[in-house]
């Protein structure tokens, strides 16, 4: 409790510095528009810029203060370095009353950043900071080869020429030049003082690139991960941990691995961490204090129930994300009224005299079932109205197939016309349809005949369990939530926005297979409830395109 009241104080303390800091910003950009005299001679005396460099430094400022709600060490630094300078600089100068309220705002923004200096812990990218240097370097070379020039061509051109140090000086008076200077400035030296602010913003924009919390997934660590999902991997996604557009972090104390990726400042991790039940605290543990070094949020998307109550034990919050429509293949057959929907499909598809087979690409690969298969999903990505998805989705993955499993359907000119792609979970007792795409004019059906007919390849195979994934938002107000605002805006999305996404239709599909089971899926997170970063990023990690993506579907769906 403590330490939560600590990490609450900080945030408030930082919240307040960034107000302090956007005033700061807004105040210097307004100067440079309009005519206020005494405020612009305040601001004047605090920075004595041009209206250009005023405007380039508010630029900064909210640059800075942007990186310092995201609480990097950078901003901080930056910040502190910034207010001791121009505190000096305001006690050294004359001043006059609005210069003091500065003086008064500074103090307290400096001693406010130095008390909670440890709530910044966000470092820099290291390849950003070497540009960053090289840039100075640049930087520096440039005033100095002006400062020559400047010293050469006087002692040229005037019986009295300066010193190298006057014309530094010189150069230095040029930068910071104000507009009602009168003499001209040559184009030479125009082209130097916007060179040279332009490379500093440049250095302090790349100076807040933030280093990324990555493990490098080698083909060892690869294969490494693989046997840990095959020998622990409980939750459907667990397989998917394996594609590349993963990081993957290994337990050191304990056998486990973590799959996540990361959206500005929060990291978010796919499904449940892969271990056995009784290292599952540690490897968590482990995990939360490798993604805090950074300062990072934390979302766990498609997390099953078996491991809720441990979440919590940790402190993390979870509200429902939808249910997962499962199977259990010692019962599944066509037989009987509830499954009606699914036999009425499963026979349309057998009239127009389909045919099931499974390409097996570990025995021996055929180019023609593979360019088949390609072709049916281009035309499917074609006919899609958002780009194709991610993270929480596989790709078909013939270049690398490893556990797949290849099912497709022939028409009777033995065209392919659709495939199922199936990866496995339940420790290999099981396989979820991770893939499901079809041409545009296949026959009605073609689906759930592919679906069926695997799954009946399974049960023969004597596995336990099929799935058909997570119907996302599904029932979300079943169940006791504790984050009630949470769940209530989730289902809110979920009855409002199927333009966007068909978060019914996908419910619908699944529901006539009528699952054995509706498992219900989770969003657990490292904060008391979702905030705008988080639910941000759970958008984001799953779609490159993010939510402009979806927007366009939905006018490209309203067009048609």
């Amino acid at each position: 409790m403590k330490t939560k009241t600590i990490i609450s104080f900080n945030k408030f303390i930082a919240g307040s510095v960034v107000i302090v800091i956007i005033a700061a910003a807004a105040v210097i950009f307004a100067t440079s528009f309009f005519q206020l005299p005494k405020l612009d001679l305040a601001v004047y005396h605090h920075i004595a810029s041009q209206h250009f460099l005023q405007r380039l430094l508010a630029l900064i400022l909210l640059a800075v203060v942007w990186n310092l709600y995201l609480r990097k060490r950078a901003a901080w630094l930056i910040c502190v370095i910034s207010l001791t300078a121009s505190l000096f600089l305001n006690f050294a100068l004359h001043y006059h009353f609005v210069t003091f309220i500065v003086i008064i705002l500074e103090i307290y923004a400096l001693f406010a950043l130095i008390l909670t200096r440890d709530h910044f812990r966000r470092s820099s990218d290291k390849l950003s900071l070497k540009n960053t240097g090289i840039l100075a370097c640049v930087i520096i070379a440039a005033v100095l080869l002006n400062a020559a020039l400047g010293y050469l061509h006087l002692g040229a051109v005037s019986e009295m020429p300066r010193s190298f140090g006057e014309s530094l000086l010189n150069t230095f008076r040029m930068l910071f030049e104000t507009d009602g200077s009168t003499h001209a400035i040559h184009s030479y030296e125009l082209f130097v003082f916007f060179f040279v602010w332009l490379s500093v913003a440049a250095c302090v924009f790349m100076v807040f690139r933030t280093s990324v919390i990555e493990k490098n997934v080698t083909k060892t660590n690869k294969e490494r991960a693989r046997e840990l999902v095959k020998k622990y991997g409980q939750n459907p996604m667990s397989y998917l941990s394996l594609e590349d557009d993963k990081h993957l972090y290994f337990g050191s104390e304990v056998e486990g691995v973590i799959a996540y990726g990361y959206v500005g400042g929060v990291v978010a991790v796919l499904g449940d961490p892969v271990c056995a039940g009784e290292d599952f605290l540690k490897l968590l543990a482990e995990f939360e204090s490798f993604y805090k070094e950074g300062s990072y949020e934390c979302v766990f998307i498609g997390t099953t129930d078996v491991f809720l109550e441990k979440y919590s034990m940790l402190g993390y919050s979870h509200v429902k994300c939808g249910e997962e429509a499962r199977f259990d293949l010692k019962e599944f057959q066509l037989a009987g009224g509830k499954m009606a929907k699914l036999r009425s499909n499963v026979n349309s598809a057998n009239r127009a005299n389909l045919t099931t087979l499974e390409y097996k690409p570990n025995e021996k690969r055929d180019t023609e079932i593979e360019k088949a298969i390609d072709l049916v999903s281009e035309q499917w990505l074609e006919g899609k109205k958002s780009g194709e998805l991610g993270f929480t989705l596989g790709g078909v993955g013939l270049e690398d197939p490893m556990d797949r499993r290849y099912f497709y359907a022939l028409d009777p000119e033995g065209k392919i016309v659709a495939f199922n792609v199936y990866i496995p979970f339940a420790c290999m007792d099981g396989y979820l349809a991770d893939i499901t795409r079809r041409e545009t004019n296949a026959p009605h059906g073609v689906t759930e005949k592919i679906n069926y007919d695997a799954f009946m390849v399974f049960k023969e195979e004597g596995l336990g369990w099929a799935s058909l994934g997570l119907a996302p938002l599904a029932h979300m107000l079943e169940g006791d939530e504790k984050d009630h605002t949470s769940a209530k805006l989730l289902n809110l999305v979920y009855e409002k926005m199927n333009s966007f996404y068909g978060f019914k239709s996908l419910f619908i599909a699944k529901e006539k297979y009528s699952p054995s089971m509706w498992v219900p899926g989770y969003f657990v997170y490292s904060t008391g409830s979702i905030t705008p970063e988080i639910a941000y990023a759970i958008v984001a990690i799953q779609n490159p395109g993010g939510v402009k993506d979806y927007i366009a579907g939905f006018l490209r769906g309203k067009s048609k």
